[in-house]
């Protein structure tokens, strides 16, 4: 089992990523990426970049070059092209004096095929920034999700580290479709989503797969401000439950399902299903650990 260390006091964030070992992950000079979602205009659920700046300081403290970045999104908005979707991280607080390092968006143009010869993909699309750098934390709001059950470590990866074409084909389940002989759409971006959960949380599992190959990393996940449904939304609804603190550990698996459980037991219920009772959130957890991602069994470490 791994440790997953735990506090309620999410100040306390700095201390709980030495203890799970992040010192090790660091070479000096060298690039950190801090994978991390920006939130959408009009919501207030995201991660505030008070809480994550910890982070960033010590990444600089042990002479790493930490940058937050996340890849454009499929869906049209402010944050699905690169020059307005660095206006919402700077308007957001993502900008060195004040989130403790600057934000790093790749256009389209950059991305990395990395190779991973899965069950759905023999190769992965990454933002270029990403696939170029030795070593990611991911800094994840915990919360609900419509497709995947809840959003947590796997999905910042996976998603967040996809290009807009790798998202386009984390939603496609083109030889389901009784349309696919005929559909012409799919030689664009602007192609249907089309896929069952259970397929859809495979294929964010490979692309978090790729996404942490070869690489030193670590993972930080904030129950915090727990709403419903994702940060990609312009508004977002009332906590689920209480804030519950966060969580630091070196296995995105056992991030997870450590998440999870807090979350059902703060809620008397497995709310995941409640909310969204055609998705078995578990899908993705299994699958992740069949590919060695991690383990669904973890210590859980209160400091």
């Amino acid at each position: 089992m791994n440790p997953v260390f735990h506090s309620a006091d999410i100040n306390r964030v700095a201390d709980l990523c030495l203890a799970a070992g992040f010192d090790r992950l660091i070479v000096p000079s060298e690039p950190v990426a801090l994978k991390i979602h920006f939130g959408e205009p009009g919501n207030t659920a995201y991660l505030k970049p008070e809480a994550v700046r910890p982070v960033a300081e010590l990444v600089g403290k042990l002479h790493g070059k930490p940058f937050y970045t996340d890849c454009n999104t499929l869906y049209r908005g402010p944050r699905q092209q690169t020059s307005t979707h660095l206006d919402v991280a700077r308007d957001h607080g993502y900008f060195l004096e004040r989130a403790g390092a600057d934000a790093v968006i790749p256009e389209e143009s950059d991305q990395v095929a990395v190779e991973i010869k899965r069950k759905h993909f023999r190769q992965v699309y990454l933002g270029g920034p990403i696939a170029r750098t030795g070593t990611l934390i991911a800094l994840t709001h915990f919360k609900g999700h419509e497709v995947t059950g809840f959003g947590g470590t796997l999905k910042n990866l996976g998603m967040g580290c996809g290009t807009r074409l790798g998202k386009l084909k984390m939603h496609q389940d083109c030889p389901r479709c009784p349309e696919s002989k005929t559909c012409r759409r799919n030689q664009t971006l602007e192609a249907c989503w089309f896929g069952s959960s259970a397929s859809v949380q495979e294929r964010i599992v490979e692309y978090a797969d790729g996404a942490v190959k070869g690489k030193r990393a670590g993972y930080v996940t904030f129950i915090t401000a727990v709403s419903p449904a994702c940060d990609c939304y312009p508004h977002n609804d009332p906590p689920i439950v209480p804030d519950l603190g966060v969580l630091v550990t070196t296995d995105p698996v056992a991030s997870d399902q450590a998440a999870a459980d807090l979350v059902n037991r703060a809620a008397g219920k497995d709310i995941f299903r409640a909310l969204y009772p055609e998705v078995d959130w578990s899908a993705q957890l299994a699958y992740a650990e069949s590919l060695g991602l991690g383990s669904r069994r973890y210590e859980l470490v209160v400091k």
